[in-house]
């Protein structure tokens, strides 16, 4: 399945703008490494690395007039780095002696796939990455609420079996944002697909390497450190559930680790996604003050890093959900129309009644059941609530910030 992968690592020269006009013909014998050239170009470009060791780039896909190609980039990372190098899917197309490329997460790379022959894809892969490019944002990005986005992804391990969050949130070389990863390790070790896609493997060498799935619904998904990975081809059509690898400790491309695990991260649109405030699994994930801490919840049930979390699936929601604690003396707890105990009233509830909390904004100081405090909960039932009066099992907020709070407050 790789017999067109190029191995040699691209040379990081620059080259002058490439114009797309008129097709030129059959590329010169220099192809390849002119490929290489202007790959590793648009890849630095792109993503404009503060440190790497250079750009691997390996043609997965040769359509046979030898102008179109398909393959990966891969930024190849110091070996003192932590945690895991970034790979991104590229297209090629030789326009006028010159290589025109596309890396995944931009424009030029979604055109250059509806403009490349359909003999160049496996079969019905062509049309499966259009649909995942032209995916709808989730409902919940378009909302006045900063809510929770259900990304329709399991954990990347069988349902129903649980495994240890290893690593919190935290980004691809450790101190790099967005927080798009996370680590697991436990269980079987056998990694797992954690929705139908789209596989592309890079970087493999001695049974380790980078795989990336491309899901259907704009997310798309990585893993690295594995080992006795699938033997499954470039494009293939995987299903939820299928074999990826077993966790392990393997650094193809560089990058360090201290334990056998499976680096999970994140795209979105082909760019990296923060995890923070997404459902995978059933479990809303959270990022801490530093890398590699948060924590997941799911109904008021908080897992630290180095707890145990069941896998899900991807269907469902998981915000997170409290219950009412009145102060001495009262029987009830009233609701406000903004995060103030001047606004107005607009309901109670009584004690241990079970509410869903749709984010979190500072407010007045109330001092609580559970001491002072400025966090305010925005309920599911369009009403506020003191943090003071609401059992979470936190005293920290478990639901994302408000990015406008409702009411105009």
């Amino acid at each position: 399945m790789h017999s067109h992968r190029v191995t040699q690592l691209a040379l990081l020269l620059l080259s002058s703008a490439l114009p797309c006009h008129v097709l030129a013909a059959e590329p010169s014998p220099n192809f390849q490494a002119e490929l290489q050239k202007a790959t590793s170009q648009a890849m630095l470009l792109q993503l404009q690395p503060a440190q790497h060791k250079g750009v691997l780039v390996e043609v997965q896909k040769t359509h046979p007039s030898k102008q179109w190609v398909m393959g990966s980039a891969t930024l190849l990372l110091p070996d003192h780095i932590d945690e895991a190098p970034e790979t991104r899917l590229f297209m090629g197309q030789y326009v006028k002696n010159n290589w025109l490329v596309g890396i995944e997460g931009t424009d030029q790379f979604k055109q250059l796939i509806e403009q490349a022959p359909d003999n160049l894809f496996v079969s019905g892969e062509k049309p499966w990455l259009l649909k995942s490019l032209n995916a709808p944002l989730p409902p919940e990005l378009q909302d006045r609420l900063l809510a929770d986005i259900q990304t329709g992804l399991g954990l990347p391990w069988a349902e129903n079996d649980s495994w240890r969050l290893t690593g919190g949130a935290h980004g691809d070389d450790q101190t790099s944002r967005p927080y798009n990863s996370l680590d697991f390790a436990g269980g079987d070790g056998v990694v797992r697909a954690p929705r139908d896609g789209r596989i592309y493997q890079s970087c493999v060498r001695n049974g380790s390497g980078l795989i990336s799935i491309v899901h259907d619904n704009g997310f798309s998904t990585s893993y690295y450190h594995m080992k006795e990975l699938t033997n499954l081809g470039n494009g293939v059509a995987v299903a939820k559930g299928t074999y990826l690898g077993r966790i392990g400790v393997g650094l193809p491309c560089g990058g360090s680790t201290t334990g056998p695990h499976v680096h999970f991260a994140l795209k979105q649109g082909g760019n990296k996604t923060a995890v923070d405030s997404k459902i995978i699994g059933g479990w809303t994930f959270r990022e801490g003050g530093r890398p590699y801490e948060g924590y997941a919840i799911r109904n008021g049930t908080r897992v630290n890093v180095g707890g145990s979390l069941r896998n899900y699936g991807g269907g469902g929601s998981s915000l997170p959900m409290g219950s009412i604690t009145p102060g001495k003396g009262n029987d009830k707890v009233n609701l406000r129309q903004s995060p103030s105990l001047n606004a107005p009233i607009v309901g109670s509830l009584p004690n241990g009644e079970t509410v869903t909390i749709s984010c979190t904004a500072q407010g007045d100081w109330v001092d609580g059941v559970w001491g002072r405090t400025q966090l305010w909960n925005w309920l599911t039932i369009n009403a506020w609530v003191s943090d003071g009066f609401l059992d979470t099992g936190s005293n920290q907020a478990v639901a994302p910030p408000c990015a406008a709070s409702p009411n105009d407050v």
